[in-house]
């Protein structure tokens, strides 16, 4: 398959990259380096992407590191803006292009996170996003064009292979759940990359 990779450059799309490309073409999107240069909340770019780069069979969005985290008190406006627009809208944004350019049978697979689930005082500009990805993604795909399939990747903090336990996962461990994601059937399937943490009861 040939899959494009947004975030290639991070920590996760790093490995994402390298467990992708034993077996599949991979054209790697970052900020920094890559095979294209571009600002994922970027239209612009990002469409610019897209039009340069054909026959895509999948597209992998690992972003969201840029994350903001202050105590609900301190966090104003703008701070909710940037949550919204990098953590939310650009993936909303980039469903919207891979459903344009994907092949027929073609994957999206987003990125939230499990401060979804599991807040803390500080994650309240960044939490909040990650599970309306997640509901974007369970709702939005049985709408995508007929035979394409959207999944998002819920990591937990990603940490150094040593410092793994429960709750910390390293981003090896992260980017299997992405080629499951690529290589699989699922769609509307939030994978949840918790390191054996549960999902929290619900009243």
């Amino acid at each position: 398959m040939k899959v494009l990779v947004f975030g290639a450059s991070g920590k996760i799309g790093r490995q994402v990259v390298k467990q992708l490309t034993t077996k599949h073409e991979v054209i790697s999107v970052g900020s920094r380096s890559g095979d294209h240069i571009a600002d994922y909340s970027d239209e612009a770019a990002v469409q610019s992407v897209f039009e340069k780069v054909t026959n895509l069979d999948a597209i992998v969005v690992a972003v969201g590191g840029d994350s903001i985290f202050k105590p609900l008190n301190e966090i104003g406006d703008n701070e909710f803006r940037h949550g919204a627009e990098r953590k939310l809208v650009a993936q909303f944004r980039l469903v919207r292009y891979a459903e344009k350019y994907l092949n027929e049978g073609g994957s999206i697979t987003l990125t939230s996170g499990f401060l979804s689930h599991y807040p803390n005082p500080y994650s309240m500009a960044t939490g909040p996003f990650n599970a309306a990805i997640d509901t974007f993604v369970q709702q939005s795909a049985p709408w995508l064009k007929p035979g394409l399939r959207l999944n998002v990747v819920s990591p937990a903090p990603v940490v150094e292979a040593e410092r793994v336990a429960k709750g910390l996962v390293s981003a090896e461990q992260v980017a299997a759940y992405y080629v499951d994601s690529i290589e699989g059937q699922a769609s509307g399937k939030v994978f949840r990359a918790w390191g054996d943490l549960p999902l929290p009861a619900t009243d």
